[in-house]
């Protein structure tokens, strides 16, 4: 996992993007009378992390008890899992699995506070196999909404996706669709819940972090 400064709702780009864009586009100019082959394909790559670190803006519904998506992408399952940092047990989850193309940037699906955050580096295995919860580099985010039922998100690196940011701390309260952190280059998004979920979304359904309700906290 890494630090960065921080992107907000202002940032039409995540901030973590700029290195790659610039660096694109730069060496592309610097390049261009040498080779314009290695110059085009370096214009793309910062065209493309152009499009990848986009932070579209979200209008977050405000249905009472509704947990929100923390990603965009497709819902890969749902069910009961064993979450193994906080609740240590089998518990409801919704997994999300975001694809190149998907944006990146991971969001709060309830408002409350940060219990604890647990980093814990591991593999990189494609991030839409089940192996991937267990054994891929994560980071693990516990929230207590207002009515102090919890929350667990996880964050997880993926084949391509080797550097997991998040921006909270223990004690920082937080809105629901409020950024907090990305996942460069696809991945993958489990939420857990010891709450039963009147569930709105089903498998292979779309998501957009920050908008889509997954469903309602009983």
């Amino acid at each position: 996992m890494i630090k960065s400064l921080q992107t907000t709702e202002k940032d039409i780009i995540a901030k973590e993007g700029y290195p790659f864009i610039a660096g694109g586009y730069l060496s592309s100019l610097m390049l261009y009378k040498k080779s314009k082959i290695a110059s085009a394909l370096l214009f793309s790559f910062g065209a493309f992390s152009t499009y990848f670190f986009r932070n579209p803006q979200r209008k977050t519904p405000q249905m009472k008890n509704a947990i929100i998506s923390a990603a965009d992408g497709v819902v890969i399952s749902k069910g009961k899992a064993f979450e193994r940092y906080f609740f240590k047990k089998n518990v409801n989850r919704i997994s999300i699995f975001m694809s190149l193309f998907n944006v990146h940037v991971n969001r709060a699906p309830v408002s409350g506070k940060v219990l604890d955050v647990v980093y814990n580096s591991g593999k990189y295995l494609p991030a839409y196999r089940e192996k991937a919860s267990l054994d891929n580099e994560q980071n693990a985010i516990l929230l207590e909404d207002e009515l102090k039922r919890k929350i667990v998100v996880v964050q997880i690196a993926g084949l391509v996706a080797r550097r997991i940011v998040c921006y909270k701390q223990p004690n920082d309260e937080v809105r629901k669709g409020e950024i907090i952190g990305l996942i460069r280059f696809g991945s993958r998004v489990d939420i857990y819940t010891e709450n039963e979920i009147s569930e709105f979304v089903n498998t292979k359904e779309s998501v957009k972090a920050g908008e889509t309700i997954l469903g309602v906290l009983r």
